[in-house]
């Protein structure tokens, strides 16, 4: 089965986190917890040339913040709250992104069902 989800550069990362908001550790996010991943996903992508230590100090400077808390439509104090939360649940390091929970922008995602034996 292929299901096709139309998106723009500006929205890929919601739209991808949106779908991955049922399995684990996104399940536990909440809407604007996901808002603010795909923020921090969105400019990781756009420095994605730079080393990743490198990038993920540019990621976390005060500006980049002021720049996700404009675009979310909330106050720096609310980025800091959810980024905390996000520490707390271990999707993110103290100012850093984690490489295992690091999403890409790719043309396709594929998902594979296993299912666990009845034993």
């Amino acid at each position: 089965m292929k299901v096709r989800i139309k998106t723009q550069d500006d929205t890929y990362f919601i739209k991808l986190l949106l779908i991955l908001s049922n399995i684990p550790p996104f399940n536990k996010l909440r809407p604007q917890e996901l808002l603010l991943y795909a923020n921090l996903l969105e400019v990781n992508h756009k420095l994605r040339n730079i080393p990743f230590k490198e990038r993920n100090r540019l990621i976390f400077t005060y500006d980049t913040k002021i720049e996700i808390a404009n675009k979310m439509g909330i106050k720096l104090v609310g980025v800091y709250t959810l980024l905390n939360r996000l520490k707390r649940l271990k999707i993110i390091g103290a100012n850093a992104l984690l490489p295992k929970y690091l999403l890409a922008k790719v043309p396709e995602v594929l998902f594979i069902f296993e299912l666990e034996d009845e034993d």
